[in-house]
């Protein structure tokens, strides 16, 4: 008969080696559940992308989640950005019509392309990463109108204004 106790597990044997490997399960469920975002972020991941919705464009403005070119008088607008990053959807009701002269149309001499305030633009992406089921797949890519580094095109009355990311983004 064996006069280990009940209570102990011998070291280097296979009961201790699974004890080990339910020890490290059990380490990343943690990690997956609610305290799986601040163990996210940790890990370089990131935020999650926020979503935000606005009576007007006003509004959004004096939440600084848009830029001064957005019309004051825009209407339903949402807005989604991962923070910490440059990129952002944008819908609001208005037009094209309602933006500012500075606004400049897509052109050969002014292609869609992007056109951040600082680095070089061909670290940046031209297609969305972030979703929301207000922002139709690829609507960025529709864009007619470039105001500063935004992407701004019109659908049925709705303004659809897209901003690129980086393709790397340093971990500091």
């Amino acid at each position: 008969m064996d006069a280990t106790p009940l209570t102990s597990t011998p070291a280097r044997t296979p009961e201790r080696r699974v004890l080990g490997a339910l020890t490290i399960a059990a380490a990343a469920v943690l990690a997956l559940s609610a305290c799986g975002g601040a163990v996210s972020e940790a890990l370089g991941r990131g935020p999650e992308p926020r979503a935000s919705a606005y009576p007007s464009g006003a509004d959004a403005k004096s939440a600084q989640a848009l830029p001064a070119w957005a019309p004051d008088a825009a209407t339903d607008v949402r807005v989604k950005q991962r923070p910490g990053g440059a990129e952002r959807i944008v819908t609001m009701r208005a037009g094209l019509a309602d933006l500012p002269d500075d606004c400049v149309p897509v052109s050969a001499d002014r292609p869609l392309a992007p056109a951040p305030a600082e680095g070089d633009p061909t670290d940046f992406r031209t297609v969305s990463t972030l979703a929301a089921d207000w922002w139709p797949a690829e609507a960025e890519q529709d864009a007619t109108v470039m105001c500063g580094a935004w992407w701004v095109g019109e659908r049925d009355g709705v303004l659809y204004a897209f901003t690129p990311e980086r393709r790397t983004v340093a971990v500091g």
